[in-house]
């Protein structure tokens, strides 16, 4: 008989609710967490890992969700309520429970997800479980004692042969006696309450399916374990005095399952299912798609029959982000896929993504999906943020249209509002559509607590992988993995990429393919062309490319030219850094027009921007034409047209309030003319951005000339994708712009031969550096067709053949590259996830104990997250001016700091790299001690600026001084002075 004053939830209850009803609770969620949020093909495929029709998989599934909580019945667990509710717990004094147990000094200390894992094997083999076939990591019960022992997220290690007779042996601390009695009358009275599950007869199910199962366990435990759905079922406890005995399990059950869609659906899980049809259906606002976006529509249309990979290979502005959203539906409906997870680079190219897919999942919905922001300031960006906000205060969900007449049901409401549960860290990749940075996905390879809800959350899905070449070796090694694993989920995956190598193209497709089949990593994969895209299907021979080579409508020859500078700022040196720029810029000065400079660093870009604001001043007089200024359109218009060209400066140095107003302004000045918020400069007043790398993903911006520093020829080319970049409608030119035009400046010394600047650093490697300039020089000034010329110009960087003009140079900045590339690879390889064929244990797939929002899936100089405070005679502020107060607590209970606050605050937040600098800090840079109950404001550096005559005098920390300014941004100074 089941002893219901076990207990099993507490918190937070008016009284303790029994063990048996959330294992009950837990199987039901689970049932409809198998019907809605698993696609067909996830079920078949766990039918046929276990050798069992779909119905039986289905109960078998639900057994083990509610087995997850068997260890709660034991002495340690059951003796957490005893202090604060005696009387309930009176039960544990009575001979039955307390005699055996082990109440010495040698007790150890056991976590009741551990205890599952211990017992639940004996209790499986007693219900018939093979308990023979090899070692015991090859046995299913073993494996399902890993998963439902990993409920917590992690896995722990293996059963040894003698679990199987008794867990008691090496873990006394489990409990004999009644306790034991007690676990096999709960797992029994489930047994009976599902209907008696098949026993499945096979071994160890491939890991990949057992970490999509383990997922649904996880979320089928925190569904139930929600405090509204106890405080619900605890009633149907209350209505059966007799509650424990099979009659009142059957009822609590059918209570619980009459709950569980609903429960599922509140959380915000199911399925996105898009409407599909032709390519203009899906986008009706492109009246003339590119030849890209109709080669794979002909392409793969009536096609594609389950999944595989597409790869996309085409200059930026071909329309590569449509592409992938239609051969996303169309690959998703093909395997019957119940999402799209879009993964990007970085935070401001997902903030950008999540606004574009909101407007195409809106259109193209059949009905209701949420959608997720996911990377770790996704609650700081306003359209996304706002809308939880809302949410939290009662408003009503403004992400509601009327006008979708998919299937002729006209008025039918889309939503795509992530709800308060999906929000939640660690369950954003649930969501049915999801938006983030790579490293969400990335994180799923490293061995962390929980990756099963990201195996779970991306299994579902159809996976597009934006700006595919924009990695280093460590995190493209790591991208590998992630399409081994996507390949062996049969996850439908979709690459994009604007300039990457044919071999890289080529090892991305084998990897995936080698993850869905390992005979298959060995397959023939055709070089991609440029533009282009290939298709290889997951599970045969197929590949499909394009019958007829692709035609860009953007097609163009870039004029590029080289000029070899000295890395000095003086003007009056012919060859300086500063005299080039003035002298290619002088056309945008006397002519008008827009020119972007592209810098290596921040500094650089500062040092420019500095340079030439100093002798437009000199050369034009006056101050207007400086800077980022408030003053009005009317205003802007009756500006003299010989007052020089305006200047801007944008990195990614500027606190974050200032980076976005100046990122707003540029949209505004450079961006498509079709937008009614743009106003490019007209006449013959021009406008400069001297800029880094920030401007070549996330900003959709067009000028008339592009000025870089020398930079990798893959870089080079992405930079060029922002001259000239717009078509349709073609933004009036100056007379001076003829065409397309880059001109790279590079760095040189006194024998004219290559000569990095010190101050780059290892931005780039050099050997790169030196193959790219050789190849530009080698054209003799010829222009480069676009696209081309585009394929073979990446790939001859990478030559091995490569002649240089300096080979002895070469070889040695070459093994150079190598052997840092080779090191980071081995790096991702120590802690990536073994691939999945390897896997030998769960166990393996969550060792590590880091917290995930300090796992690196990227190398490089860890940024610090720096808060300028600005003080005087009156206290402490975060503006120059003084007049908005740093405030020394938040305004929510107990002085807390509302989600609203911290997103306020975090505005005047700038990233600054980890330095020499850091390890000066002392108190006064140690923020307020209310601001540790948020983790966001307790790891902020607050950088003293003392306010004298109307300016800050920047933070001194040892040798450094950093100091803020509303046009600079933060600026370095190594001296300290």
């Amino acid at each position: 008989m089941i002893d219901a004053r076990l207990w099993g939830k507490s918190d937070g209850l008016a009284r303790p609710y029994p063990v048996i009803g959330h294992l009950v609770d837990s199987a039901m969620v689970c049932g409809a967490v198998w019907d809605v949020v698993l696609t067909a093909a996830q079920r078949r495929c766990i039918a046929e890992a276990l050798g069992i029709d779909l119905p039986q998989a289905r109960r078998v599934v639900m057994f083990w969700a509610g087995l997850h909580d068997l260890g709660k019945i034991m002495p340690q667990f059951q003796d957490l309520a005893v202090r604060e509710r005696p009387a309930h717990c009176g039960f544990l004094r009575e001979a039955a429970y307390a005699h055996d147990r082990v109440n010495d000094s040698r007790v150890k200390k056991v976590r009741h997800e551990y205890a599952t894992h211990r017992v639940l094997p004996q209790l499986l083999a007693q219900l018939g479980y093979p308990v023979s076939g090899g070692r015991t990591a090859k046995l299913l019960l073993a494996q399902v004692a890993q998963i439902l022992g990993g409920h917590h997220g992690r896995y722990s290690e293996g059963i040894e042969p003698q679990d199987l007779r008794d867990p008691l042996i090496g873990l006394p601390e489990l409990g004999a006696g009644a306790w034991t009695d007690q676990r096999r009358e709960h797992v029994a009275a489930l047994y009976e309450v599902l209907e008696r599950p098949a026993i499945p007869g096979c071994g160890a199910l491939p890991v990949h399916t057992a970490t999509v199962i383990a997922g649904v366990v996880i979320v089928s435990d925190w569904i139930a374990s929600q405090q509204h759905v106890i405080e619900q079922q605890q009633k149907a406890v209350d209505a059966h005095p007799d509650f424990g005995s099979s009659i009142a399990l059957r009822a609590h059950a059918r209570s619980a399952e009459r709950m569980a869609p609903g429960l599922v659906e509140d959380a915000g899980l199911g399925r996105a299912t898009f409407g599909g049809g032709a390519f203009r259906d899906m986008f009706p606002g492109i009246t003339s798609p590119y030849p890209l976006q109709l080669s794979v529509e002909a392409g793969l249309t009536g096609v594609v029959d389950g999944p595989g990979i597409l790869l996309v290979t085409a200059p930026t502005g071909d329309g590569k982000t449509e592409t992938a959203l239609y051969a996303a539906s169309l690959m998703g409906a093909a395997c019957g896929t119940s999402g799209l997870f879009f993964a990007l680079p970085t935070q401001a190219t997902a903030n950008q993504m999540y606004g574009r897919l909101v407007r195409f999942a809106e259109k193209n919905l059949l009905e209701s999906a949420q959608l997720t922001l996911l990377h770790g300031a996704a609650d700081l960006y306003a359209p996304y943020a706002e809308l939880a906000d809302d949410m939290a205060h009662g408003g009503v969900d403004p992400r509601v249209l009327s006008d979708h007449e998919a299937g002729g049901d006209q008025g039918r409401q889309i939503s795509v509002e992530a709800s308060r549960w999906l929000r939640k860290r660690g369950r954003g990749i649930l969501a049915p559509l999801a938006v983030g940075t790579i490293d969400q996905a990335l994180m799923g390879v490293l061995p962390l607590k929980r990756n099963a809800l990201r195996h779970l959350g991306l299994s579902g899905k159809t996976v597009v992988i934006d700006e595919a070449h924009a990695y280093d070796a460590y995190t493209h090694a790591l991208l590998l993995r992630l399409l081994e694993w996507l390949g062996a989920l049969r996850v439908p995956v979709v690459l994009l990429s604007a300039t990457l190598t044919g071999e890289t193209a080529r090892g991305m497709v084998r990897a995936y393919l080698s993850g869905a089949d390992a005979n298959a990593g060995a397959r023939e994969v055709p070089a991609p062309s440029y533009p282009g895209w290939l298709f290889a299907s997951a599970h045969s021979d197929r590949v499909i490319e394009p019958v007829e080579p692709l035609r860009s409508e953007r097609e163009r020859d870039l004029e590029v030219n080289v000029r070899h500078v000295t890395h000095t700022y003086e003007p009056t040196v012919k060859d300086g850094r500063l005299a080039s720029l003035l002298n290619v810029l002088d056309d945008v000065a006397t002519g008008g027009g827009c020119a972007a400079v592209i810098c290596t660093t921040v500094a650089e870009a500062q040092q420019t921007y500095d340079a030439l604001r100093a002798h437009y001043r000199s050369r034009y007089g006056g101050d207007d034409y400086v800077g980022w200024d408030d003053r009005s359109e009317e205003d802007r218009g009756r500006e003299d047209s010989h007052a020089g060209p305006r200047l801007r400066l944008l990195h990614a140095r500027f606190p974050a309030r200032r980076r976005a107003e100046i990122t707003a302004e540029a949209e505004r000045w450079f961006g498509r003319t079709d937008k009614p918020e743009v106003r490019r400069p007209a006449g013959a007043r021009g406008a400069v951005l001297v800029a880094t790398q920030v401007i070549e993903q996330s900003l959709d911006l067009d000028f008339d000339l592009v000025v870089s520093d020398l930079a990798p020829m893959a870089m080079l080319l992405q930079r060029a994708g922002r001259v000239w970049r717009h078509a349709d409608p073609a933004p009036t030119r100056p007379e001076w712009s003829k065409g397309p035009r880059l001109v790279v400046l590079a760095p040189v010394g006194k024998d004219r031969g290559l000569s990095v600047p010190t101050s780059w650093g290892d931005v780039y490697a050099h050997s790169l550096l030196r193959r790219t300039l050789e190849l530009l020089e080698r054209r003799n000034g010829a222009s480069l067709a676009v696209p081309g010329d585009v394929q073979e110009l990446v790939d001859a960087v990478y030559d091995p053949e490569f002649a240089s003009a300096a080979p002895e140079e070469l070889m040695e900045q070459d093994l150079r590259r190598m052997a840092d590339d080779m090191a980071r690879r081995a790096l991702a390889g120590m802690v990536a996830l073994p691939a999945p064929r390897m896997v030998r244990s769960l166990h393996a797939l969550t060792t590590s104990d880091a917290d995930e929002e300090l796992v690196r899936t990227r190398l490089g100089v860890e940024a610090v997250q720096v808060l300028p405070v600005f003080e005087n005679e009156a206290g402490r502020w975060l503006d120059e001016e003084c007049s908005v107060r740093l405030p020394e607590s938040g305004r929510g209970l107990k002085g807390r700091f509302t989600t609203a606050e911290v997103r306020a605050l975090l505005g005047y937040v700038a990233p600054l790299a980890h330095g020499p600098w850091r390890a000066e800090c002392g108190p006064a840079n140690v923020p307020p001690a209310v601001w540790r109950d948020e983790p966001r404001l307790a790891r902020l550096v607050l950088l003293p600026h003392r306010v004298t005559g109307g300016a800050g005098r920047g933070a001194v920390l040892g040798e450094t001084r950093i100091t803020c300014d509303r046009e600079l941004g933060l600026i370095i100074h190594r001296d300290g002075r």
